[in-house]
C-alpha cells in the first residue's frame, strides 16, 4: 500500500512539475476587421480603401504619435515626451486583404508594439499603442475609420481625421428618383 501512495505521489509531483515548464512564447496574429463611413447618412461597410498598415517596436511606459498627415504617408511616428525622437523605419509591417472578413493582419513578436493604419482614400489614420500577449496565436478587433467625425478613441483606437471640414462623397451613391420630366413614362396599370 505504501508503494502505490509512493508511486501516486511520484506521478501527481511529476504531472504538477511539467505544467510549470511549458513553453511560454511572446507574439500573436492580430486581425483587424476595418469599417466605414464617408457621410452621416451612408451605411456602414465593410473598408475597401487604400490601406497601409505598419507599426514600431517601443519601450514599456514610452508615448507615440503620429503628428501630421504627411508624417502618416511617411511612417513617422514622434515620442510626445521627446519631440525630437522619432522612428521612421517600420519594424513590422501589416498585410491588407479588402476582400477577407477581417482586412488587414498584424504578425505581432514585439512586446510593446505602437500600430498604425492609414485610409489613405479617406485621409483618416488610426494608432495603438499593444501589449502583445503570452501565448495567445490570434487576436480579433474591429476598427472603424469614420471619414465625417472629427478625431477621437474607441476600441483602443485613436482615431485622427486631420481633414474633418473636408466634404466627403456618400460610399453609396444615391439614386435620384425619376420624374415626369426626364423622359421616362410613368408605368401603366395591367389590364
Amino acid at each position: 500500500m505504501k508503494r502505490l501512495i509512493y508511486i501516486g505521489v511520484i506521478v501527481t509531483l511529476a504531472a504538477v512539475l511539467t505544467g510549470c515548464f511549458k513553453d511560454e512564447k511572446q507574439g500573436t496574429c492580430m486581425h483587424i476587421a476595418l469599417y466605414s463611413q464617408n457621410v452621416a447618412d451612408d451605411p456602414i461597410m465593410k473598408c475597401t480603401s487604400d490601406i497601409e498598415a505598419y507599426a514600431f517596436k517601443v519601450t514599456k511606459g514610452s508615448k507615440w504619435e503620429v503628428s501630421t498627415w504627411e508624417d502618416a504617408l511617411a511612417h513617422c511616428i514622434t515620442n510626445k515626451d521627446n519631440k525630437s525622437e522619432q522612428l521612421t523605419e517600420p519594424d513590422i509591417y501589416g498585410s491588407y486583404d479588402p476582400e477577407a472578413e477581417f482586412q488587414v493582419t498584424f504578425e505581432l513578436w514585439a512586446h510593446f508594439t505602437f500600430l498604425v493604419i492609414v485610409d489613405k482614400t479617406n485621409k483618416i489614420y488610426a494608432t495603438r499603442l499593444y501589449e502583445t500577449p503570452m501565448n495567445l496565436p490570434a487576436m480579433e478587433t474591429y476598427l472603424h475609420l469614420y471619414a465625417w467625425r472629427k478625431s477621437g478613441a474607441a476600441n483602443g483606437w485613436d482615431v485622427t481625421n486631420p481633414f474633418p471640414d473636408e466634404a466627403r462623397e456618400p460610399l453609396v451613391p444615391v439614386e435620384p428618383e425619376p420624374t415626369p420630366d426626364d423622359g421616362t413614362e410613368e408605368p401603366t396599370p395591367e389590364e
